[in-house]
């Protein structure tokens, strides 16, 4: 079976090529395609290309599209260098063993109707609380919309997300997890047109659940298994939090319209929480800086 390993880089060579010259060595991964996504410092795409060999190929994309974008660009170049049965998707700023890559392709190789898998999602400080989530309905997104909703309406909140009882299961069957790292088979991902580059960041996961939900196809985390995510930052780096909250919400409302089918009423309701959590980060922000201090 040939397994590939695509890793999106955004102004964070030292991280790339940290993880590419470790998992270059594993048996098991036959190619690692690097997507630059259109960096912006001096000289990215050179450094990042003094890794390249007969396995490890960098790819250079004409605009920073965003997650699924440049992911997706790795993913069609892909069909055109050979017959790859199941592909990583990773963050550059990981850490997974050799033993985990092969127990998870086994998995895929055992399981018909799952289409992606993933081990637990650990930080340094221990396991994620939200290594996977559920189907994020209209409810349970309202209630993340903001600090005040996440207060006035913490039950629904707590809906979309798996219990701790529930990520002792050896193999839990998830609605959505999380995106810094998971294999998936590349014959699912093709039947669904791959990724959806309609957002730029945020809710790629859930969009991905919906659409492969949909052809019948399963998602599943093995917390006996687990991968490092060490996060470097790159999107903090790369935007100021008002930035990034706009498109937060510009993802969340495209994924509501699409993929929840809600209506007027509800997209004006989420840009009204939009404009409240903007107001929030107006008070956070200053308080985030002085406690760094």
């Amino acid at each position: 079976m040939k397994f590939a390993v695509i890793v999106l880089n955004y102004n964070d060579h030292e991280n790339t090529l940290k993880y590419v010259n470790t998992i270059k060595e594993y048996d098991i991964i036959d190619k690692i395609i690097i997507v630059d996504n259109d960096s912006t410092l001096n000289d990215e795409i050179k450094i990042l290309k003094s890794v390249e060999s007969e396995k490890v190929e960098v790819l250079s994309s004409e605009k920073n599209g965003g997650y699924a974008y440049g992911n997706n660009l790795g993913l069609k170049y892909l069909e055109k260098v050979g017959n790859y049965e199941y592909v990583a998707i990773s963050n550059p700023d990981v850490f997974v063993d050799e033993d985990t890559l092969i127990k998870c392709l086994d998995y895929l190789k055992e399981h018909n109707k799952v289409a992606v898998v993933s081990p637990r999602m650990h930080f340094v400080s221990g396991p994620a609380r939200r290594a996977a989530w559920k189907t994020r309905k209209p409810l349970i997104d309202i209630a993340n919309s903001t600090r005040i909703t996440e207060f006035l309406m913490y039950p629904f909140m707590k809906k979309g997300e798996y219990s701790k009882k529930e990520y002792m299961q050896e193999d839990l069957k998830v609605d959505c997890v999380a995106g810094s790292f998971f294999i998936a088979k590349y014959d699912s991902l093709k039947k669904i047109d791959f990724l959806d580059e309609n957002t730029f960041l945020f809710y790629e996961e859930d969009i991905l659940g919906a659409r492969l939900k949909k052809i019948g196809l399963e998602i599943h985390i093995l917390n006996n298994l687990k991968f490092m995510h060490y996060e470097s930052q790159t999107i903090g780096k790369m935007m100021n939090m008002f930035k990034k909250m706009d498109i937060l919400f510009d993802s969340k409302i495209y994924y509501q319209k699409e993929y929840n089918n809600i209506h007027l009423p509800l997209i004006i309701l989420f840009n009204i929480l939009r404009f409240i959590r903007k107001i929030e980060l107006f008070i956070e922000v200053p308080i985030r800086k002085i406690f760094k201090k």
